[in-house]
């Protein structure tokens, strides 16, 4: 078979929702003592309006009253029609146990466990799969399968880098990641990464952090932004409609309203005639109101946030609602209530993967 062409245009129907972990003492056998017996311990998923209309939809073990291994287990991760889940600790002394599942088609993979002195502290991730890959890997037996999970995470001295591939079945040897230290507290913020051309990106301050996942050997890049950064939880990555390019989106306020911003122009100095502006008329938190960019869609344009007032919660947005040289008026979905300042490695987005496009079609 073919490969398809990327996109040119988002597809905004390919985001179903969010999945939130509301309990996140319960990783730990000793937070969840502190929980009350009425709290549920499964990751809540929280569908979209497109969800409604999409009749491949399938949450399988993730169901609320489904697989408890997923009791308390926190999403840390969500690409392509994959999330990556951590799974509860039952003691101080246990390692790290990640889950790769398709909601979609209830297919999961529980990785090996990291544990003693594998074990890493805080970590970021990220997953590649095989829409990722011009080819597929002459080694991989089933494309649509295939996937490769990136931690990074600090040890004494250096930040560390480790992969898991489902060609192997098993996590790489340990790489120590070149040039300075990630700060502990900037590597507990970097949350969702983006992928381009087979290399993952976290949003820095000052340039774009990227490792390359196509291949086993972990290489590094910066891409230096045109202009300094925003506020961390004011700025995430994006990606261009067609999945070429990296794009820098930030949150603003223009007369009282947000602005929410994808920027070329943060990476390049050739003009705006890229840069795309939505504004949404019916949102006007305070300037003061805790606001936090959570997740971005690369298929379907989408947006995840929280606003942290009393009103607030968990919202979507689509940059194809977007304006290029003008703001455009946008509309905000909301999804859940809550979804403060705290609840960071909580929420992430979900969204198909290419195979369950063409199952839906096919319907």
């Amino acid at each position: 078979m073919c490969r398809v062409l990327p996109p040119t245009r988002f597809l905004p129907t390919l985001a179903l929702g969010c999945f939130q972990q509301e309990n996140d003492a319960g990783r730990c056998a000793w937070g969840r003592k502190r929980l009350a017996a009425s709290s549920s311990p499964q990751p809540r998923f929280f569908p979209a309006a497109a969800a409604s209309s999409s009749r491949t939809f399938f949450l399988g073990p993730l169901a609320a009253d489904g697989d408890p291994m997923f009791d308390y287990a926190q999403p840390v991760a969500s690409r392509n029609g994959r999330v990556v889940f951590e799974l509860r600790r039952d003691a101080r002394g246990d390692g790290l146990t990640l889950v790769v599942s398709n909601p979609m088609t209830g297919d999961t993979a529980v990785l090996p466990s990291l544990t003693g002195s594998d074990c890493p502290g805080y970590y970021t991730c990220a997953i590649l799969t095989g829409d990722d890959l011009d080819k597929p890997s002459r080694s991989t037996t089933d494309h649509h399968s295939f996937f490769r999970l990136l931690i990074i995470y600090n040890r004494p001295g250096f930040t560390a880098m480790r992969c898991y591939s489902s060609d192997a079945g098993s996590w790489g040897p340990e790489r120590r990641k070149p040039g300075r230290k990630i700060l502990d507290h900037r590597l507990r913020r970097l949350g969702h990464a983006v992928v381009v051309g087979g290399v993952a990106y976290w949003p820095f301050h000052w340039e774009a952090f990227g490792v390359r996942l196509s291949n086993s050997n972990m290489d590094v890049c910066s891409v230096p932004y045109t202009y300094g950064g925003y506020w961390p939880d004011l700025r995430i990555l994006g990606v261009s409609p067609d999945g070429r390019e990296l794009r820098y989106i930030n949150v603003g306020f223009h007369r009282g309203s947000l602005v929410f911003c994808s920027l070329k122009t943060q990476f390049d100095d050739h003009g705006d005639k890229h840069d795309v502006h939505v504004k949404l008329p019916a949102l006007r938190p305070a300037r003061t109101t805790p606001i936090k960019l959570r997740w971005f869609g690369e298929k379907s344009g989408t947006v995840i946030f929280t606003i942290g007032d009393a009103d607030g919660g968990v919202f979507t947005v689509n940059m194809a609602e977007g304006a290029v040289g003008r703001l455009a008026d946008g509309t905000a979905e909301k999804l859940a209530d809550g979804g403060g300042y705290n609840a960071c490695r909580n929420i992430y987005g979900y969204e198909m993967d290419r195979a369950s496009v063409f199952a839906s079609l096919a319907d």
